[in-house]
């Protein structure tokens, strides 16, 4: 079989060439299937073009037809037995005259992970069974299984790629596999330490590592696309248009940045936030590139006066300490201070400088005044008014009298009983 025909062997083309359906029905159904998020197999069977029996056959011969291990023709007759026997389509292959050859080499996931001893014959068995029942791809299957784990999945996946791009062969594949499994790496760690592989030295970021970096697209979704790819024999970004994941201006953005990292004018972490901006702000590439290279203007500071006057070299940080110890001993300063950072009114500041002054000539004591400073404080009056109320007797010129409030006369007699316990 050629190279050019295995390619057309996709599962669209095959149905055409079998005479399964027309190119007309299979657009209609192929654009149900993006409409849906469906596989197209699954929309084929929900619209009667096909039967669930023909479906699991056609998947079968699909690939065998992809492993070279089955003609055309052969595919064709052996699905006409199925449809009109009933019968399984590895039974219908004997019938059409197919011999199975001895020894069969592929690059399927499962019989890669067969080959590294990562599964039995009967699990996979079984998770085929389901894959085909699901219309799910079969490592997805085995994923949410948890016969995979999600990072072996990748490095199966990345097995496959590397394997597609000639970039390894496949004894190096099963090698790096069971290695990667077994020490729980990645599957280039994994190739590196078995001797089969060296990494390009140049910084490369993957299609779908960008829009998953970019917040675009889960992990777990880029993972059944490259899946799908390597099924259908597509371009991720193609999967990744057709599935309706990005829109065309999205795809081609992402590989013009890709090149941009290749040619080394642009990180891979710088690409992916590239990306990101062009999708939420629809901005061309050179646009959003532009704004991330152009340098992000450093506000403005305000400099306090002590970080002032110590940057330009007037005073040291120890002539700071004590200019703020000085000031703790000049009430002025320090009741200024209490007033300007709003703690204390200018009223009780007032009161408060009197009391201190009282206290030094000794007509007041401490604990007399705290009681005046208080009342005065509550009461919104002078130190004359608040010795009167408390009735301490003319240190001062005694204030014209008025008759008291009921809140005053209350507030005049916890004052006085609060002296008579200090004294």
């Amino acid at each position: 079989m050629s190279s050019d025909l295995q390619k057309e062997m996709r599962f669209g083309s095959l149905l055409v060439q079998l005479g399964l359906i027309s190119e007309h029905d299979l657009m209609e159904a192929s654009q149900l299937a993006v409409e849906l998020g469906l596989p197209l197999g699954k929309v084929l069977v929900m619209s009667d073009f096909i039967t669930d029996e023909q479906l699991g056959a056609l998947v079968q011969a699909q690939s065998m037809l992809k492993d070279q291990v089955l003609e055309i023709e052969l595919a064709k007759l052996a699905i006409e037995i199925v449809s009109r026997q009933h019968i399984p389509f590895a039974e219908a292959l004997g019938e059409a005259g197919w011999i199975e050859p001895r020894v069969i080499s592929t690059n399927k996931l499962g019989k890669l992970l067969l080959d590294a001893r990562i599964l039995s014959e009967l699990d996979l068995k079984r998770a085929l069974e389901n894959a085909r029942e699901s219309g799910l791809p079969l490592g997805r299957v085995l994923s949410v299984s948890g016969q995979l784990s999600e990072p072996l999945l990748v490095s199966c996946l990345n097995a496959q790629v590397l394997l597609r791009d000639g970039k390894i062969n496949r004894d190096q594949a099963v090698k790096a596999l069971a290695a990667a499994h077994a020490r729980q790496t990645s599957f280039e760690q994994a190739l590196v330490e078995v001797g089969e592989y060296k990494a390009p030295p140049r910084v490369r970021i993957k299609l779908g590592e960008m829009f998953v970096l970019a917040g675009l697209l889960s992990e777990e979704t880029m993972m059944d696309v490259i899946e799908q790819g390597l099924i259908t024999e597509e371009p991720i970004g193609q999967v990744l248009l057709k599935g309706g994941h990005v829109n065309a201006h999205q795809l081609e953005a992402a590989l013009k940045l890709q090149e941009m990292v290749d040619n080394g004018s642009l990180n891979p972490l710088a690409s992916a936030e590239v990306l990101k901006q062009i999708c939420a702000r629809n901005m061309t590439v050179l646009e959003a590139v532009a704004e991330l290279q152009t340098p992000k203007e450093i506000p403005q500071v305000q400099l306090s006066l002590p970080d002032l006057l110590k940057l330009a070299g007037v005073i040291s940080e120890e002539d700071v300490l004590e200019a703020f110890r000085r000031s703790l001993q000049n009430p002025q300063i320090i009741g200024r201070i209490l007033m300007m950072t709003g703690f204390v009114n200018e009223h009780t500041l007032e009161v408060a400088l009197q009391c201190q002054h009282l206290i030094k000539e000794g007509t007041l004591r401490e604990d007399q005044a705290l009681i005046a400073l208080n009342y005065c404080s509550r009461m919104n009056c002078g130190l004359e008014q608040a010795a009167t109320d408390l009735g301490w007797g003319a240190a001062r010129k005694p204030p014209v009298h008025r008759k008291r409030t009921d809140r005053e006369e209350t507030a005049a007699a916890a004052a006085k009983e609060a002296l008579q316990f200090f004294e």
